[in-house]
């Protein structure tokens, strides 16, 4: 199908989510609209996507997963939740009550669930029977450690092990199972026996073992700046290698403590046919040869068979010096672009690289790092320039640039060429031109997060975040076809050499994208089609910015991925969350709730209207915002204009002063709708800030602007709910300007078919 033919499907197809509008993020703090580093976003819908096969709803029962323990003895309250729900220190046990703590995993697998014991005083113990029938099943105990009011670290406990109960938070106990290769499918049960303070506890530790096996290779891609030094124990290099391959994390530096870097393979003093032939130091005793640990490390040589799935072979300088002062005796000179001389020692370079890489059957997974971030048109003029030196050097040698696909390089004026590796700025992909340079030209697109990266985006990054901030990364990146993700300081998810709370979780998140990978039939899917699990995966995460941050309806749709990938369940499950919203018709204004329009009920056209201003998402209310600013009124601003020819509903809006993307959800039992939602104030247009807005995914206002004789838009779609949640997506960085834009969002009206 052509792109538009399969626009027009998507717009009456199942429910699907699109991209608000989005770029690089500036940063909180400017002071409002304006300028700003990075490109501008796609904003419109996505062009690879029809509608989505017929999927078996997921709805999870309240207390399933995070309850109360029925064991609990007099006095200490025990309860569980699953591990993405990180356990904040003033945090005490639900209502809901259940017996024992349940978990699923495939065979091959880790997986990890929680014990959450009440502040108290005095110690306990905790132990872990084996578990019957599951011969070789290991079950490590860890105690969570607090920082800054979160369970952040991990450690390891013993059975004999007291552990102190602390009066002014839950004390969190860790238990991680990894699943023998032979185990047999189904149910397990063992005992967790906790002794001490409050009397003697027996918990029921339920394991469902899914009847596949986790794939070895790993097909989540990551480069994560890590010192690998630092997870070296008594000079044990494999062990930590092996840690962070059983985490399913790929550090930058695969061949530590040697590399491919020119410095030492090609422009060394070692090398005796200097700046002419590719040195492997055969010289150097095994573990420090670039020759031994690469075949080791990449290729899994005389290591676990599998090595890891990429490789950056080296980088630029620095973030402002794609490449050295000097090579191989000749200068770059001022320009970054570098001389002919200097480019043709460069280029030799390069040729050498890819040829050794291609006899020892690594070429496919090492990648040179060509450039970081760049900014302007200089800098996209450099980008281009190496893109081009490398492809007439090495046709065939990846290359990477941290920077979303954009035509500004990869169509540069002087000669096109294109990255195999586009690393985006989370909130700076832009799908739809990624998804073209991805069918047209087999280039991928990673993301990396920044530590300023706001609400509604997803932020694994710092420490004030719940887990689903972590877990959801690889889900999104499915429905985005989004292939890996890159983090600058990954040592921050790490105590020492040991992985936090925060690591576990990324590394459960990992092995969900293998779920996701064998439930498409062990393969991962193009930007050029849409293929069943899709359903699952954009019911919890269908944007940057629309994605579930329930942990425990999260885990419910997971267990049934489990089961439609084992065979027990026929069709692809979705996500649907339980609400006391019955289908109807339904109308919401967007205003000051205790300003202009006054009038209570607020009745226009015969429809009365629910007042809603920037109110965070409310579960019992069953509607409110996620956004950057929602909680800073000095920002996120309501407006009234007393306009003639206007009713109160289009008179009465919201906007983000900054223009950052905010995203409205709306509980609502799933069904057809047709929705109805205005933008725009009467007083005025806009015609430097176009306007952005989605619903359930599909655009609806697509970067436009409003003038002084046009300035509201209003549109009408129909969508599928089928999540129990109707999501609005507005503002952001505009595509069309770069800048963030103001968008005015007036009113909605939600009517059932």
């Amino acid at each position: 199908m052509t792109s538009r033919a399969i626009r027009e499907v998507a717009l009456v197809a199942m429910v699907m989510f699109a991209l608000v509008a989005c770029g690089d993020d500036g940063g909180a703090g400017d002071g409002g609209v304006g300028p700003d580093t990075g490109a501008a976003p796609d904003g419109g819908p996505r062009p690879d996507t029809g509608p989505l096969p017929d999927s078996g709803v997921v709805m999870p029962s309240p207390g399933e997963y995070t309850h109360r323990l029925d064991e609990s003895p007099p006095g200490l309250d025990l309860w569980t939740a699953p591990v993405a729900h990180r356990i904040e220190a003033g945090e005490r046990a639900p209502t809901e009550s259940a017996s024992g703590i349940a978990m699923a995993a495939a065979r091959s697998e880790r997986e990890a669930a929680q014990l959450i014991i009440a502040p108290g005083s005095g110690e306990v113990t905790v132990s872990v029977a084996p578990f019957a029938g599951l011969t070789g099943a290991r079950v490590d105990v860890m105690e969570a450690t607090f920082t800054s009011g979160w369970a952040e670290g991990l450690v390891p406990r013993a059975a004999a092990d007291s552990i102190a109960l602390d009066g002014a938070r839950p004390t969190v106990i860790w238990f991680m199972v990894t699943v023998p290769a032979d185990a047999a499918p189904g149910a397990h049960e063992t005992t967790v026996t906790l002794g001490g303070a409050g009397g003697d506890a027996v918990i029921p530790l339920r394991l469902t073992v899914f009847d596949f096996d986790l794939p070895r290779e790993i097909h989540f891609r990551t480069q994560l700046n890590i010192n690998v030094s630092s997870l070296v124990a008594d000079g044990d290099v494999d062990s930590a290698k092996t840690m962070l391959f059983e985490h399913r994390f790929t550090p930058k530096s695969v061949t530590w403590p040697s590399g491919f870097n020119y410095g030492i393979t090609w422009d060394s003093g070692a090398n005796p046919m200097r700046c002419s032939a590719f040195w492997d130091e055969p010289d150097e005793p095994d573990q420090f040869s670039i020759g031994w640990l690469s075949r080791r490390y990449m290729l899994g040589e005389g290591w676990n068979g599998v090595g890891f799935p990429t490789a950056m072979l080296f980088q630029f300088v620095d973030n402002g010096t794609p490449r050295p002062d000097t090579f191989c005796g000749e200068s770059r000179g001022a320009s970054h672009l570098g001389t002919a001389a200097y480019d043709a020692e460069w280029s030799g370079y390069l040729a050498g690289l890819y040829a050794y890489l291609a006899a020892n059957g690594m070429d496919q997974r090492g990648y040179y790092y060509v450039q970081n971030e760049p900014q302007d048109a200089a800098d996209y003029t450099t980008a281009a320039h190496l893109c081009r030196v490398a492809r007439a050097a090495a046709p065939n040698l990846r290359i990477a640039v941290s920077e979303e696909a954009k035509p500004e390089i990869a169509e540069h004026a002087d000669g096109a060429c294109g990255y195999d590796i586009w690393i985006a700025h989370l909130p700076a992909y832009e799908e739809t031109y990624a998804h073209e340079r991805h069918v047209m030209h087999g280039e991928e697109s990673w993301f990396y997060s920044l530590d300023r990266d706001a609400d509604p985006y997803p932020n694994p990054t710092t420490m004030d975040r719940q887990g689903m901030h972590q877990r959801i990364l690889p889900w999104m990146a499915w429905s985005l076809r989004i292939r890996g993700w890159a983090y600058y300081d990954f040592g921050r998810f790490f105590d020492g050499a040991r992985p936090g709370v925060r690591a576990e979780i990324l590394r459960e998140g990992f092995e969900d994208y293998e779920y996701l990978w064998l439930a498409n039939g062990s393969a991962e899917a193009s930007p050029a089609e849409t293929v069943a699990v899709d359903a699952t995966a954009r019911s919890v995460a269908g944007s940057l910015t629309g994605w579930t941050r329930d942990a425990d309806a999260f885990m419910a749709l997971r267990r049934e991925l489990g089961r439609f990938i084992e065979g027990s369940r026929t069709t692809v499950p979705a996500l649907s969350v339980a609400t006391d919203r019955p289908r109807g018709d339904y109308y919401v204004n967007f205003q000051d709730p205790g300003g202009a329009p006054s009038a209570d009920p607020l009745v226009v056209g015969g429809n009365e209207y629910l007042k809603v201003g920037w109110q965070p998402y409310d579960e019992d209310d069953g509607y409110g915002w996620f956004g950057e600013n929602i909680d800073n009124p000095s920002i996120t601003m309501t407006g009234y204009d007393d306009a003639g020819g206007y009713d109160e509903v289009q008179k009465s809006y919201l906007y983000d002063d900054y223009g950052r993307p905010g995203t409205f959800e709306f509980a609502i039992e799933n069904g057809t709708y047709q929705v109805t939602l205005g933008v725009g104030r009467p007083a005025r247009g806009y015609p430097g800030d176009p306007h952005n807005a989605t619903v359930e995914g599909m655009v609806v206002v697509d970067d436009e602007v409003t003038t002084d004789g046009a300035p509201t838009i209003e549109r009408t779609v129909t969508v599928d709910v089928v999540d129990g949640r109707l999501t609005v997506e507005v503002g952001g960085r505009s595509r069309s300007t770069g800048d963030f834009a103001y968008t005015f969002v007036a009113y909605l009206a939600i009517e059932a078919i």
